[in-house]
């Protein structure tokens, strides 16, 4: 028999499901093992660095920040330090590295660089007057620290093409060619590491590349599972990998969901989460959704005339199959619009459709690859495909 109250069981399920924030602790954070068993051989090897990248929502910062948890050394006075950092669209080469110099500060605080446990007063980083111009400067002043840094740099992909990723490419070839005892890890949205490090061919024997693609549904059906057991809560059978199906790989549709359902049991004073309070907690995902996905989608949508079909084109192009970069022709379309309307529709009938997703008009929210008679179309943000799905539940066009 639980102990716990309905408010202690409420604060744990917002505990364990976080939809709108990163993962701090290494415990929270369920599956991708294998990216965790690389990235720590990349720490623990001379010379190597790190790029994570993916898609938006595919966990990178979280990934970012638990391995600067499981990383750092606080107990050991010379042992490894974590230093984070964001970017921004103001950024450029010496902002970053100041913004890092100055974390140094605060981790200074925290845990303390400093070369033995009886040091009275922790050693400050001096900026010179001219400040950081190079990675040299970088170099410098990273050797000088007592204590080896992982500096993590999260989305390295919102800095301006200003000539900082050549040189922070340059910088991790100048670490590992000095033997520098820190290492650098690079976290951004992008399809491959190209899009954020210029000049990567020339690194590519230092830099561990790990790329997040959508969580398989193991990993998402465990996400669930933890949760609920943390909150003491249990579930209808299969729940879990239903909640993990309707992510379509993404973990924070995952927690949106997970928290919402267990709201509406905990609203209903039970301990069981069952496919109804699913059913509810489908509604008030797509009401707090993260981002811009409902302006997105009801963009994408919009129509004077009421016997459009842009709602059901989009939904036929979020459940299309789709290769492994998430591209699909217009013919894969053709199957599932037919399910949605009961109509079998020619291709040249939604073509059009397709071509107007990929205008500034309707966001866009599709791209266009490939040549005439080999189009592929690309939804922009992934995250709108669990949207859009959920979306078409909601609204009946589909069933659960």
């Amino acid at each position: 028999m639980s102990s716990l109250t309905l408010n202690e069981r409420r604060n744990r399920l917002n505990t364990s499901f976080t939809p709108y924030k990163a993962i701090y602790l290494p415990e929270w954070f369920a599956g991708r093992t294998k990216l965790r068993d690389r990235a720590w051989d990349a720490v623990n090897s001379s010379g190597r660095h790190i790029v994570i990248f993916g898609d938006r929502g595919t966990g990178k910062t979280s990934l970012a920040r638990v391995l600067a948890v499981e990383v750092q050394e606080p107990k050991s006075p010379t042992g490894r330090r974590s230093i984070v950092v964001s970017c921004s669209s103001n950024d450029d080469f010496s902002s970053i590295w100041r913004k890092v110099f100055q974390e140094i500060q605060v981790t200074q605080r925290q845990i303390g660089f400093m070369q033995d446990a009886t040091a009275p007063v922790v050693g400050r980083v001096e900026v010179g007057e001219d400040g950081i111009e190079n990675p040299g400067d970088v170099r410098l002043l990273v050797r000088s620290l007592p204590n080896p840094a992982i500096i993590f740099i999260d989305e390295f992909d919102r800095v301006p093409v200003n000539g900082a990723h050549r040189l922070m490419a340059d910088t991790i070839k100048l670490f590992s060619d000095t033997g520098v005892d820190s290492t650098i890890v690079i976290v951004g949205v992008a399809d491959s590491i190209a899009d954020l490090i210029a000049g990567h061919e020339s690194i590519a024997r230092n830099i561990a590349q790990i790329q997040l693609l959508p969580m398989e549904l193991a990993e998402l059906s465990l996400i669930v599972r933890q949760g609920y057991k943390y909150a003491e809560l249990g579930s209808d059978r299969g729940l879990d990998g239903k909640i993990a199906e309707l992510s379509q790989g993404y973990p924070a549709y995952t927690h949106l969901l997970g928290l919402w359902a267990g709201r509406r049991t905990l609203d209903g004073n039970r301990t069981t989460v069952t496919y109804g309070d699913l059913d509810g907690a489908i509604g008030d995902a797509l009401e707090n959704a993260a981002g811009n996905l409902q302006q997105e989608y009801e963009r994408a949508v919009a129509s004077v005339r009421k016997d459009n079909l842009f709602r059901e084109v989009l939904l036929g192009c979020a459940l299309a199959e789709k290769d492994s970069l998430g591209r699909f022709a217009a013919v894969n379309v053709r199957e599932p619009l037919h399910r949605i309307t009961g109509k079998d529709y020619e291709t040249g009938a939604f073509q059009s459709h397709l071509a107007k997703f990929a205008e500034k008009q309707r966001g866009p929210v599709l791209k266009q690859t490939g040549t005439r008679r080999n189009y592929r179309w690309q939804f922009l943000n992934p995250q709108l495909i669990p949207y859009v799905r959920l979306n078409g539940i909601q609204t009946g066009l589909i069933d659960r």
